[in-house]
């Protein structure tokens, strides 16, 4: 069984960098080689979010307005260049926190592990 952090290093992150990757390739047009320079990853991994091979759990934080809202506006800082790699970074966090604060990461928890059905420790 995964703790609860590995589920984010696993399946959150890479789910925020696969809506960030389609959001600089669709709404701003960027090449998959600019948006890997602006991430500070590799041009396969943008091809990799792209094809939906990695970052697949991006489902879960889709339907949520409100983090598709943050991502959709941290994709339109990224885009246009003005932010450092610390910036991102306390972006990226920011984000996070608002997940588990949404509780989505536990849900997605549960849906890997119906074990955890009734968990309760984080809230």
């Amino acid at each position: 069984m995964k703790p609860y952090c590995e589920v984010v290093v696993s399946y959150i992150l890479p789910a925020i960098r696969a809506l960030i990757t389609r959001e600089l390739l669709t709404a701003y047009n960027l090449t998959q080689m600019e948006a890997s320079e602006l991430l500070g990853i590799t041009q396969a991994a943008i091809s990799q979010y792209n094809k939906e091979s990695r970052g697949t759990k991006v489902n879960i934080l889709e339907k949520d307005k409100k983090i598709m809202k943050m991502i959709k506006q941290l994709a339109k800082k990224i885009a246009r260049g003005n932010m450092t790699a610390l910036k991102i970074n306390s972006e990226f966090c920011k984000i996070c926190k608002e997940i588990r604060k949404r509780k989505l990461i536990c849900q997605l928890h549960k849906d890997i592990y119906p074990s955890l059905e009734s968990c309760s420790e984080c809230y």
